[in-house]
């Protein structure tokens, strides 16, 4: 690899002397330019870009020094040697403060210029491959950046709020915002080959979309996921309440105005309140998807505080929302089902309102409910809710799938409950041979004794008494059988310390005592 070397010096003879000596150490290393005053190694660095420049501190003009300056501040990555008589040591000195890399005395020495260019070579390579991981690492991150967009504006639409994970991909975006408000493009429905070509045009109409909306707004933009793309916008700065509603508005309709204009296509737009943090955006795309879907010969865009503030619909509350979750937490199927019931009626409104906003505001309870109950189903809810194509299969639908919510939450249930058991179990294997309890069963399993004994029971078909009784004693009968233990030794090896008490319990359970079930056992025996 080649390095262009440039060689400011007034003096010809100095010039041309150190470029032959340079040569000779370094055959076909370097390019040569030639400066015989500090301005004409100004505008010689300027053009050319030189990776290294020997700088004589005494020149007629502009001096050395006041060459490095202006150099240095248009080409901070140049190399800079300065060249000086013993008589201007100090500027050389100087010369060093300013960001100067080295300095040698005239006349130079052979050894002293190899060594400076062998050095500033190891720092021009160094530097090189610094920047070249950069660029690398700026090309994975364009790449990256896009995708992380992708799943945090698509976490925030399936209710997965998670806020470490979301914190995290906040801050690979840059992300200082913690207000804003959600908008949904609504695309009008096609079929046969009026999909397809939707299809064909849903990238472009994609790009274009984002991109007009990121430079005006700001905002991140999610997938364009069946007919509805989604935007989550910071609050603007100085706005607020109904400014901020205004803008918005406007907003819309430019948006609606570009994708008729360049794709001849309707759009309706929803817009949420303006809500804090990921969970108010969250909340804000649910309101978004209400009111984005509405009657063709409706207003284009609508934003749910006005509908909230109008007659036209009722306003669901969260609290009633919430309701509903805490009866699915609880597993109490009947007030889930008819909380939900409820709460669909009020979304009809006696049939009154038509297929898409009733199916805007089934999925965003859904949404809700999954992310709640900690379902990973958010998209297949939204898809599956999507193809529906009446109220009656929406219903359906919506039934069906809080059905499959309850269920989930119930075998999970069934699961930590078993899970818990299983643990007992193991614990108590390990421990009936020793003055075991119920209480230190319940504190292994991180179970108050009360809940634990109940569970144990249900589980085991059995008390804990007895289910530990019943190993101990069939240990003993196991431990008689085999004739190596006298009965007192027996009964310390299954964990009982008074004989009296091992031969009651022993009688109890196998109706004889523990001296008859040897005899039994030995006239069984071999003669």
């Amino acid at each position: 690899m080649m390095y262009r070397l440039l060689i400011a010096d007034d003096e010809a003879l100095e010039r041309e002397g150190l470029e032959l000596m340079i040569r000779h150490i370094f055959p076909g290393v370097f390019e040569f330019l030639h400066a015989e005053n500090g301005r004409k190694a100004i505008q010689l660095a300027e053009e050319q870009r030189p990776d290294i420049i020997f700088m004589d501190i005494k020149m007629p003009g502009i001096q050395g020094l006041e060459a490095v300056r202006q150099i240095q501040a248009k080409l901070p990555s140049t190399q800079i040697v300065m060249i000086t008589a013993h008589d201007y040591f100090s500027y050389a000195k100087e010369g060093l403060m300013l960001g100067v890399r080295d300095y040698l005395l005239k006349p130079a020495r052979r050894e002293e210029v190899a060594n400076v260019l062998k050095q500033l070579i190891t720092v021009i390579e160094e530097e090189k491959r610094r920047r070249n991981e950069q660029l690398e690492l700026q090309e994975k991150l364009a790449h990256l950046l896009p995708l992380a967009e992708n799943e945090l504006t698509l976490m925030l639409m399936l209710e997965h709020v998670q806020d470490l994970e979301l914190e995290q991909l906040a801050a690979l975006l840059e992300l200082q915002w913690d207000k804003g408000y959600a908008m949904v493009l609504s695309f009008p429905r096609h079929s046969g080959g009026a999909w397809e070509e939707f299809q064909q045009a849903k990238r472009e109409i994609y790009e274009a979309v984002k991109q007009f909306a990121k430079t005006g707004l700001g905002c991140l933009a999610g997938p364009l996921i069946g007919y509805q793309l989604a935007l989550f916008i910071p609050l603007s700065t100085g706005r607020t309440g109904y400014s901020q509603r205004v803008s918005s508005m406007d907003w819309g309709e430019r948006l609606c105005s570009l994708v008729e204009q360049r794709f001849g296509l309707s759009v309706s737009i929803g817009i949420g309140s303006i809500r804090e943090g990921w969970e108010g955006l969250s909340r804000s795309y649910r309101e978004a998807v209400r009111v984005c879907a509405v009657p063709k010969d409706a207003i284009s865009v609508r934003h749910y505080d006005d509908i909230v503030q109008s007659s036209g619909q009722t306003a669901i509350s969260l609290d009633e929302e919430k309701r509903l979750l805490d009866a699915l937490l609880q597993r109490n199927r009947q007030e889930a089902v008819e909380r939900f019931g409820i709460l669909y009626a009020c979304f009809e409104q006696g049939g009154e309102q038509p297929l898409p906003a009733v199916r805007g505001e089934v999925t965003g309870l859904l949404l809700f409910l999954s992310r709640g109950v900690h379902s990973k189903a958010g998209a297949e809810i939204l898809a599956e809710l999507n193809a529906a194509e009446d109220l009656g299969s929406l219903r359906l639908s919506a039934e069906s799938w809080l059905e499959r919510l309850i269920h989930s939450l119930e075998e999970e249930q069934e699961h930590n409950r078993s899970h818990v058991h299983q643990r007992a179990l193991l614990y108590i294997s390990q421990k009936y041979k020793e003055d075991i309890s119920m209480e230190q069963t319940a504190e292994y399993c991180n179970l108050s004794p009360h809940y634990f004994s109940k569970l144990f029971r249900q589980h085991a078909g059995e008390t804990f008494i007895d289910y530990v009784t019943r190993l101990r004693i069939n240990e003993a009968k196991r431990l008689i059988a085999e004739d190596q233990l006298n009965l007192k030794e027996i009964c310390y090896e299954v964990g009982y310390k008074d004989p009296n008490y091992f031969s009651r319990v022993f009688k109890k359970a196998a109706g004889i005592t523990p001296s008859e079930y040897r005899q039994q056992h030995e006239k069984q025996g071999p003669c």
